[in-house]
């Protein structure tokens, strides 16, 4: 159920993201092909990914990393295509900001809980340590997260 939730954010993303481009004066309108690409490119995502990490034992990897992934590869296959006008960069930053956003959100939401937690004081902290202290909190939780999935996808097989 999750998947869906988080295939459905992104595809509205795009589409959020293609009726602002097509308003903006500022930035080109990207041909709505480009639009199409990363559709497609995020269609088949999970089945394709479980397919070929079955095969060769692969580690997991979130659902995520896999679609910042596609995403980035329609960015490439776009700027190859002799056929399509290389959309504005803009265009993919804002889909990955929007992916991005969530993890920004869920680390906000734990630190705010350890600070309740500990009754901790940070009301005096500088807006700038408080990011660094996000991002570490983001990249912590991205290892830990990973152990687990590993340690799932071994007693999967082993099981």
């Amino acid at each position: 159920m999750a998947k869906k939730n988080i295939f459905n954010m992104i595809l509205n993303t795009i589409n959020d993201v293609q009726s602002r481009n097509q308003a903006d004066p500022k930035v080109e309108t990207a041909d709505p092909t480009v639009f199409d690409l990363i559709k497609n490119k995020l269609q088949n995502l999970d089945q394709k990914n479980k397919e070929n990490r079955t095969q060769r034992g692969k580690s997991p990897v979130s659902i995520l990393d896999r679609i910042k992934k596609e995403i980035e590869g329609a960015r490439r296959e776009n700027k190859k295509d002799a056929n399509v006008a290389t959309a504005d960069k803009s265009i993919f930053d804002n889909i990955l900001k929007k992916i991005d956003a969530g993890k920004k959100i869920q680390a906000s939401t734990g630190l705010r809980k350890i600070i309740e937690d500990y009754n901790l004081n940070a009301g005096k902290l500088p807006q700038e340590v408080i990011q660094q202290v996000q991002a570490k909190y983001i990249a912590d939780r991205k290892n830990f997260d990973q152990q687990y999935a590993q340690a799932m996808h071994d007693l999967i097989k082993k099981y």
